[in-house]
C-alpha cells in the first residue's frame, strides 16, 4: 500500500470529493473514503486494544444512547468507540472523554 501512496500526488486529494477515484502515475488507482468509524478502526495500525463495530452496536444499544444523551467515556484511546458515540447521540448530544495521555 506505501508504493502506491508514494506515487500518488497527494496534493491532488485535496479538495476532491470522498468517493473519488484517484490514479497514479503507475496505473493504479484508489478512492477516497470519508473517514468513518468503521474505517477508522480497521485501517491503522493500533498500540491498544479497540472496539470494533459489532461491539460498540451492542454497548450503545444496551446503554440506550440516543439522540441528545450525554456521553462520559473514560480513555479516549484510538478514539474508535468515541466517534461512533457522536454518530449515535448527533445532533444534540454530547461526548465528554477523559485520557491519561495527551
Amino acid at each position: 500500500m506505501y508504493d502506491l501512496l508514494q506515487i500518488l500526488v497527494l496534493s491532488y486529494w485535496i479538495g476532491k470529493p470522498f468517493g473519488t477515484k484517484v490514479f497514479s502515475n503507475k496505473g493504479g488507482f484508489i478512492y477516497l473514503l470519508a473517514p468513518t468509524p468503521e474505517l477508522w478502526a480497521l485501517v491503522p495500525s493500533h498500540r491498544i486494544q479497540i472496539l470494533y463495530i459489532a461491539d460498540i452496536s451492542l454497548v450503545i444499544m444496551y446503554l440506550e444512547i440516543v439522540s441528545g444523551c450525554l456521553v462520559l467515556e473514560s480513555g479516549t484511546g484510538s478514539g474508535s468507540l468515541t466517534t461512533s458515540l457522536a454518530r449515535a447521540i448527533a445532533p444534540t448530544g454530547h461526548v465528554y472523554s477523559f485520557d491519561f495521555h495527551e
